[in-house]
């Protein structure tokens, strides 16, 4: 039998909240930001006050995406970008923003941004993903 790690409520509203702190700092891009456990179902939505309407049904498919891959969302963008349109039939949302949190070479999630900037919203997650790593591997 296998066993599966995957964030909990506590981990993702982490997440979610350093997210926004990161997001502040650059202080011109509020965004939304979501966050799904191993399963790849949602944990924590947030959009920041003046965040585009559509940036949160964006955070989350870059989250799914990302967790459900294992990958960051650039790796099915990239051979968009090469012309492989086909990349366009998977289930997978093929923009930067999205970015699995891996522990112990296992995806227990993953988050997504939107609204700013895809490669802002790829450093916002990356950002957060940091701090929760940091904080996991002090306890």
């Amino acid at each position: 039998m296998l066993t599966k790690r995957s964030l909990s409520l506590a981990d993702a509203q982490f997440l979610a909240d350093e997210v926004c702190k990161a997001s502040a700092v650059v202080g011109k891009f509020p965004v939304s930001v979501a966050v799904v456990d191993a399963s790849t179902f949602l944990q924590s939505l947030a959009r920041m006050d003046g965040a585009p309407l559509f940036s949160a049904e964006g955070a989350y498919d870059k989250a799914r995406s990302a967790a459900e891959g294992g990958h960051p969302t650039t790796f099915f963008e990239e051979p968009l970008n090469a012309g492989r349109y086909s990349v366009l039939k998977l289930p997978h949302t093929p923009i930067e923003g999205g970015i699995p949190v891996i522990v112990d070479g296992q995806c227990v999630g993953a988050v997504g941004v939107g609204g700013a900037p895809p490669h802002l919203d790829a450093q916002f997650a990356q950002t957060a993903i940091d701090a929760f790593l940091a904080r996991e591997a002090g306890q």
